[in-house]
């Protein structure tokens, strides 16, 4: 049973994580994030709260845990989705660390994860200006190569 207490903690619109339970197996494969994130998205009801892994975000084909006092404290809140926007990643690259957040919450899950940031951040100008340094040197790069290239095709046709 939740206790009214614990209930309150919980965001409805909130991504929790939790540790793998090794006991819980998905199908055939020993992979604990085979069709898994291990992150969840709360699905609340007058009676209980379920936390349902945000891979599938259904309860036939997803890990679900109903809540309790008991395992409560099994899981922690990543983000309130109220409190941040999503992002591609490049922008994503701009914020403080603190300020975002790459979570698995989908079927892309690890492989391709989704990035957001917090709504009342702004970009950090020190990454920032990493992001195009390193934009720059990689253009700097590619025209050096382009250049080295052509320099190739002008000497192989001199020399037949």
């Amino acid at each position: 049973m939740l206790s009214a207490e614990n209930r309150a903690k919980i965001f409805p619109t909130g991504l929790y994580a939790r540790e793998i339970d090794k006991r819980t197996r998905t199908g055939a494969s020993t992979d604990p994030y085979w069709c898994t994130n291990w992150t969840f998205f709360p699905c609340i009801s007058e009676n209980r709260i379920t936390l349902i892994d945000s891979y599938y975000q259904s309860y036939q084909d997803s890990i679900s845990y109903v809540l309790d006092d008991e395992n409560i404290n099994d899981f922690t809140l990543i983000l309130n989705f109220d409190d941040v926007r999503q992002v591609e990643q490049t922008t994503y690259q701009e914020y403080a660390d603190d300020d975002r957040y790459q979570v698995a919450c989908n079927s892309g899950g690890r492989s391709y994860p989704k990035y957001f940031v917090k709504k009342t951040a702004s970009p950090n100008k020190e990454k920032q200006l990493y992001q195009v340094d390193s934009e720059i040197e990689s253009l700097e790069y590619q025209l050096k190569r382009l250049k080295e290239k052509r320099k190739s095709i002008i000497e192989s046709e001199v020399a037949q």
